[in-house]
């Protein structure tokens, strides 16, 4: 994901406003520091004009190494292999014992083994190549297959760390409302850009500003729900500045207005589900 980033020329800030995904979020996945989420990695693709299903099918076996899954079953396939080969070395050391007398019966199946001896002694190559084969015929589809499962899984979808009023007052940054969408977003007059937006598992919403200066005021409302507000007084470029949660159950409902100076008379405001600003 990094080389795919690097590649396409793309700042952090500039990935943020394509993808939809906050600046923060993407320093973390794309320094290590969190794992990233499937949509993180189909919204990157998408903004750098590559096919995802590479990085999807390289994204599903991080997950699985990630998760822990993949040790589990590489533990219980030794366990396997190492029972086969305990019960393959007591075979080959256990002596050939004597044929029965012939007053004792002799089974169908120590018939089928002696039989089975005899060929080994007069063609060894010929019998060392058929239990290759037959290998190759058991193992193959079982690999086939496990490959199959592990790139085509899908990862067990996370619940959501809160929920409507219980996501008040919350950093957006902080929880795992990692499933934001823009409901609606306005330039300023001084070239502040700003951004409402939702996320639909958490039922939450927030703004977030992309800031020209200090000085500025930021609030959110909506019906039945605490305002949510910022006052910025200390800036520094390429910094996102974003409220704190406010409870969304009826998205389009949500209201943000922006002043561009705390001192100063004026604001600039818009709806969630508007198209200009009002």
């Amino acid at each position: 994901m990094r080389n795919l980033k690097d590649g396409s020329g793309l700042t952090l800030t500039e990935l943020a406003q394509a993808t939809a995904i906050s600046k923060s979020s993407w320093e973390r996945y794309l320094n290590g520091k969190q794992f990233p989420p499937r949509h993180a990695v189909q919204a990157l693709c998408k903004a750098v004009h590559e096919t995802e299903d590479e990085l999807l099918t390289q994204w599903a076996l991080a997950d699985v190494a990630w998760s822990g899954r993949g040790h589990t079953t590489s533990a219980v396939s030794g366990s396997a292999s190492s029972s086969s080969s305990d019960a393959g070395t007591s075979a080959l050391d256990s002596p050939v014992r004597e044929s029965p007398p012939a007053t004792q019966p002799v089974s169908r199946t120590r018939r089928v083994l002696l039989a089975a001896s005899a060929v080994i002694d007069q063609r060894p190559t010929t019998t060392a190549v058929a239990v290759f084969l037959l290998c190759g015929a058991m193992v193959v589809p079982a690999a086939v297959s496990y490959a199959s499962r592990t790139t085509t899984s899908q990862p067990a979808a996370r619940p959501p760390i809160c929920q409507l009023r219980s996501c008040e007052g919350r950093n957006p940054r902080t929880t795992a409302c990692e499933d934001p969408v823009t409901l609606a977003s306005h330039t300023a007059a001084d070239g502040t850009r700003l951004e409402i937006r939702l996320s639909p598992g958490c039922r939450a919403g927030w703004i977030r500003v992309s800031p020209t200066h200090p000085g500025f005021r930021i609030e959110i409302t909506g019906p039945d729900a605490r305002a949510q507000s910022v006052d910025e007084t200390a800036w520094s470029a390429d910094d996102e500045v974003t409220t704190t949660m406010i409870a969304a159950p009826h998205p389009t409902d949500l209201r943000a207005c922006y002043y561009p100076s705390l001192g100063s008379p004026g604001r600039e405001c818009f709806d969630g589900g508007a198209a200009s600003p009002k």
